[in-house]
């Protein structure tokens, strides 16, 4: 009896591909066999499709830890899928493939003796699969409650606005979030054509029906929307086990032998996540825009289409010593960690801000794709963490080179608005890291996870 209770109980991990889903879902992972309650008694076994594990491996995510005995990995086959040109864009293209591979997730599941699946939400095609083999599913959202909040009310938008939300005249009202503009809608949604919006509708149905929730957040950020989502009797227990932050340990970046150069603070860092790419015409006018503002910069430039040029004639020279541009990745965290960078203007995606959060420092918003958008208005409207950059949506995103100058003079000066900005920050920043600490909020839901898992395959 003693040794059934040590056998290791294996829970399989499926995440979904691309930097704001795979290393979030790795280090979730990792905190659960590291939590004390697990007490060496939990496995997981990863299992990847060939794509998203030559993204795992190409950020040498697998293995990522101390924990990384009790981590092993499933290679699902090769099979044959859809291209992301021929689907309506990564999250139909990312349900497609689930879709697809459920088969094979099904043998893997029997392969590794599974007693409990946690999958990306954009997999909720294989939950089937995983009730007829009586293996219970948990759901592992990387991004916000805000959003899990919007997805769980869309069949119910879907009924009351029968337009286009960007024809909308009028505000969306999703419980516990603020009155949202239709232009803050997330960009998957802003089509009810797009196989991106049907499969949204799909996942609000299938979340209803899976054993828990677990969100990359913590109460003290959206206490209010958590509590809505769990006044929802139909909305299985919600979990916010965050800030869930993926570390990078390697050889010290050029870009912070720079920063160790410049003052305390005096540094705005522009970084738009592994998907945000400029045109050539916006990284011009967004040149110009930092140029005239006159404090130093780290601004990390990806162009569309490969291209090289973009920067007006003249201005590397002109801020030679004041700033640099850098084309190719940067270990973010800690550009973000250094005392010389005083500001951060961020695409908004959810691992971004959760980091600038964890290092207590003040955003503007430049929101891009996915759910940035939204992200960019609850964290203006609402928390009061941010300032939101001036998009025109209508014109595919442009952002002029006069607001550019005015949002990181806000973000850099002193002006009272900014104050209570970077006051409030700091807040959130004492509260992200007391929330992960042992008996802190999400510390607890962690706890609670754990033992669940083991319950539910008889080790406690």
């Amino acid at each position: 009896m003693e040794e059934q209770k040590k056998k290791k109980i294996n829970l399989a991990f499926l995440p979904a591909g691309g930097a704001g889903h795979t290393p979030s879902a790795i280090e979730f992972a990792n905190r659960l066999l590291l939590h004390p309650s697990a007490a060496g008694r939990l496995s997981v076994t990863i299992l990847l499709m060939p794509s998203t594990a030559a993204f795992a491996s190409s950020l040498a995510l697998l293995p990522s830890s101390s924990s990384s005995s009790s981590i092993s990995i499933y290679y699902l086959p090769s099979i044959d899928l859809p291209s992301l040109h021929s689907t309506d864009g990564m999250s139909d293209h990312a349900a497609r493939c689930f879709q697809l591979y459920t088969p094979h997730i099904k043998s893997a599941l029997v392969a590794t003796s599974a007693s409990a699946l946690i999958i990306d939400l954009f997999a909720t095609a294989v939950i089937d699969a995983a009730n007829e083999l009586r293996i219970p599913t948990y759901i592992y959202i990387p991004f916000n409650a805000s959003m899990l909040a919007l997805i769980l009310h869309l069949p119910t938008l879907h009924n009351e606005i029968p337009v286009e939300f960007d024809q909308f005249q009028g505000q969306i009202h999703v419980p516990g979030l603020p009155p949202i503009p239709p232009l803050s809608m997330p960009s998957p949604l802003m089509d009810k054509k797009n196989r991106q919006y049907t499969w949204t509708i799909y996942h609000a149905q299938r979340l209803k029906q899976v054993r828990g929730i677990l969100v990359n957040t913590f109460r003290a950020l959206e206490k209010g929307v958590i509590s809505a989502i769990e006044s929802d009797k139909s909305v299985p227990p919600v979990h916010p086990v965050g800030p869930i932050l993926h570390f990078v340990a390697g050889v010290r970046h050029e870009c912070l032998h720079w920063l160790d150069k410049q003052p305390e603070a005096s540094v705005v860092f522009l970084c738009f996540g592994s998907m945000g790419m400029m045109t050539v015409e916006q990284a011009s006018e967004a040149a110009a825009g930092i140029e005239r503002s006159g404090f130093r910069f780290l601004w990390i430039l990806r162009l569309a289409g490969g291209e090289k040029a973009g920067l007006p004639l003249g201005f590397r020279e002109r801020t030679k010593g004041k700033g640099i541009v850098w084309e190719g990745w940067v270990p973010q965290t800690e550009i973000l960690g250094h005392v010389a960078v005083g500001g951060f203007v961020t695409h908004g995606g959810w691992n971004s801000i959760l980091e600038s959060l964890w290092y207590g420092v003040p955003m503007v918003t430049w929101p891009m794709y996915a759910e940035q958008h939204l992200n960019a208005f609850k964290m203006a409207a609402e928390m009061g963490l941010a300032a939101e950059m001036a998009v025109d949506r209508r014109r595919e995103g442009w952002v002029t080179a006069e607001e550019v100058e005015r949002k990181v003079r806000w973000l850099m000066e002193d002006g009272e608005e900014v104050r209570k900005v970077r006051e409030r920050v700091k807040e959130m920043k004492a509260a992200s890291r007391e929330a992960v600490e042992n008996g802190g909020l999400s510390w607890n839901e962690l706890d609670k996870v754990v033992t669940e898992l083991l319950n539910e395959s008889g080790e406690t």
